[in-house]
């Protein structure tokens, strides 16, 4: 009867750890069912390369060239007094044109800065930019036509002895330029280039007065022009640190045409100045920084 009873409990308690076991499997594997059916996975990661782009600032000289100057003078002549009245009268005059060619122009050099932004290059060799810029006041003196002026009550004839005859005015110009660039290939850290640029000039002319002559003593009023430009480039990069390079560059660039005014300060209409083909020869030195989570600003092909 004791053996007995120890075989029913042997038996009962095999059958409760055998339960144990099977009820603790069950609810692992729900568990990992509700795991797997909420697991999400990470997103994966995203390298950008968009340190192409950049931002730029240059300084400079620039030395003028031109321009070529015109100034349209009419010297008033007496005819001869017809009416015998003794005086010049107005239909006693006549006009004769002097010229308009303004000799020996000289026209200072001046400072230039710069800045703008830009992107490209790389492997490819090819960026571009937009550069806003600022050349500071050049005076433009030059030998202008002769102006006789009207003697009232005598005659005045033709034009005697040449008189030394300074025309003054001043410039100062902003440029917007939009420019393309091929980087040539990386030697030694050095990056030569080569490049070209279209844009417009803005132009503002100073008052035009006249010295060493007697007669044009007014002065005639300044002008603004807005003018094409257009520009050849090349210069030289060398890269800094991963993110900034060092830019040496020259350029010609033509500015194209301004004027100035035609009322003088004693309400007089004149001939207008004309100053065509503002050129200049520039050097310069300026900085890119390249911007963005990684740089590849400067994947250069080596050059042989």
């Amino acid at each position: 009867m004791a053996m007995d009873n120890k075989m029913k409990s042997s038996v009962a308690f095999v059958a409760m750890t055998l339960a144990a076991i099977f009820a603790t499997s069950a609810s692992a594997a729900d568990l990992g069912g509700s795991l797997k059916e909420s697991y999400v996975a990470p997103l994966p990661r995203v390298h950008t390369t968009v340190g192409s782009c950049y931002f730029r600032a240059d300084a400079g000289y620039s030395l003028s060239s031109g321009p070529s100057v015109h100034w349209g003078v009419f010297n008033e002549v007496f005819q001869g007094d017809d009416n015998t009245n003794g005086v010049i009268d107005a239909d006693e005059i006549s006009y004769r044109f002097a010229g308009d060619n303004v000799q020996q122009v000289s026209i200072d050099n001046t400072w230039l800065a710069e800045v703008g932004a830009g992107c490209g290059s790389g492997p490819s060799g090819l960026r571009a930019d937009v550069l806003f810029g600022f050349r500071g006041d050049r005076d433009i003196t030059g030998v202008s036509p002769i102006y006789n002026g009207t003697l009232e009550g005598e005659p005045v004839g033709t034009p005697g002895q040449n008189i030394d005859d300074p025309l003054h005015t001043s410039l100062k110009s902003y440029t917007l330029m939009f420019n393309a660039y091929y980087d040539l290939g990386q030697f030694r850290g050095f990056v030569p280039y080569v490049g070209a640029g279209i844009g417009a000039a803005y132009h503002i002319v100073g008052e035009v007065y006249i010295t060493e002559n007697p007669n044009p003593i007014n002065r005639i009023e300044g002008d603004e022009t807005l003018s094409f430009a257009w520009s050849l480039v090349a210069g030289l990069a060398y890269q800094v640190s991963d993110r900034a390079i060092l830019d040496f560059g020259y350029r010609y660039i033509n500015m194209g045409d301004a004027k100035s005014g035609r009322v003088d300060n004693a309400g007089f209409v004149n001939p207008q100045v004309d100053l065509d083909n503002i050129a200049a020869h520039e050097f310069k030195i300026g900085l890119r920084y390249h911007f963005g989570q990684s740089s590849s600003c400067c994947e250069y092909a080596a050059l042989k």
